[in-house]
């Protein structure tokens, strides 16, 4: 589990735009911090990481991670926790998920 963001990080200081680090950057940063465990690398040069400023009253920015051909979307809004999960690229028919321990949910894709 990630620590909590501290509400009032919002988006100012990213602009417009889509900020985006791909797997190779990930991983040429992972290592700058020391040996990295194999395992490790090659997952995280699988991934995508990409940024898009909050719309007004967001708490966060919108945060995407692209792994395993799925985009996993995630913001805190001003009265909600915003998750978004696109699956167009795969041929998955359901996503089964679970919030906080709760016992997992099937949600068709379609």
């Amino acid at each position: 589990m990630t620590p909590s963001i501290d509400p009032s990080e919002n988006t100012g200081s990213l602009g417009d735009g889509q900020h985006t680090l791909s797997g190779p950057q990930l991983a040429g940063a992972l290592a700058l911090r020391g040996p990295v465990d194999p395992v490790y690398a090659k997952v995280v040069g699988r991934l995508n990481l990409r940024v898009y400023p909050g719309e007004p009253g967001d708490r966060t920015a919108y945060v995407v991670l692209d792994v395993h051909g799925v985009s996993i979307g995630v913001k805190r809004r001003a009265s909600d926790l915003y998750l978004h999960a696109d699956t167009t690229e795969t041929d998955d028919r359901l996503i089964a998920f679970e919030i906080n321990g709760g016992g997992e949910i099937d949600h068709p894709t379609s």
